[in-house]
């Protein structure tokens, strides 16, 4: 009895064991799918060295910053010596004009203390006396007429603060240095006796009893 066709097939296409296939079909499948396999190799290849020259020409193309010193890293950074400003002449009208006022702040001055004395002896007088008794009263009238005594010592700090001002809204330094230059020992002077008599009218104000 003979062996089935499809059977008898089968047999022929199997390999033997360590044997290469004789089916020229299959032979030929196999070439095919070696040379698609390096052909994609190659491509793959190909594209990498094209991509690495490309980049390779961006890098060539675009040059690199400068390390040398910029302009501004090399210019002299000292800061320049400041030139030294010598006061203007003295203005006259200036001089005149603060002359007055130091001579009515030492007139308000002289007033007050001429007053002072009295103020003092109304103070002590009305001791603990009460507010609204008539040795209260005559003290009151007393420190009044000292406030009102120094008057021109105030006006005169007035005028003197006023000049100090005006005097710096000046673009020339120059003329700045020489006006202030003027006015601020002056200024100082009347300053100073302002405090003094606002510190004596205070103290006497302290020993009467208030309201």
């Amino acid at each position: 009895m003979g062996v089935p066709r499809f059977q008898n097939n089968r047999a022929r296409r199997r390999l033997p064991s360590g044997g290469s296939c004789k089916c020229p079909v299959e032979h030929g499948l196999r070439r095919s799918y070696i040379a698609r396999t390096m052909l994609r190799r190659f491509l793959t290849a190909f594209l990498a060295l094209f991509a690495l020259g490309a980049l390779a020409d961006s890098a060539a193309a675009k040059p690199f910053p400068s390390l040398a010193k910029r302009p501004s890293e090399t210019r002299d950074r000292t800061p320049p010596v400041p030139q030294a400003v010598v006061p203007a002449a003295a203005d006259p009208q200036l001089v005149a004009q603060v002359e007055g006022l130091a001579k009515q702040a030492e007139s308000g001055e002289a007033a007050f203390r001429t007053q002072l004395d009295t103020g003092r002896t109304a103070v002590a007088a009305a001791g603990p006396a009460a507010p609204s008794s008539e040795a209260w009263v005559n003290a009151q009238v007393a420190l009044s007429a000292l406030d009102n005594a120094r008057y021109d010592s105030v006006a005169a700090l007035a005028g003197l603060d006023s000049l100090y001002v005006d005097r710096q809204d000046n673009a020339d330094a120059a003329r700045v240095m020489a006006d202030l230059a003027a006015i601020d020992p002056v200024r100082s002077r009347a300053l100073a006796m302002v405090d003094a008599q606002n510190d004596a009218l205070d103290g006497l104000r302290r020993g009467l009893k208030q309201p």
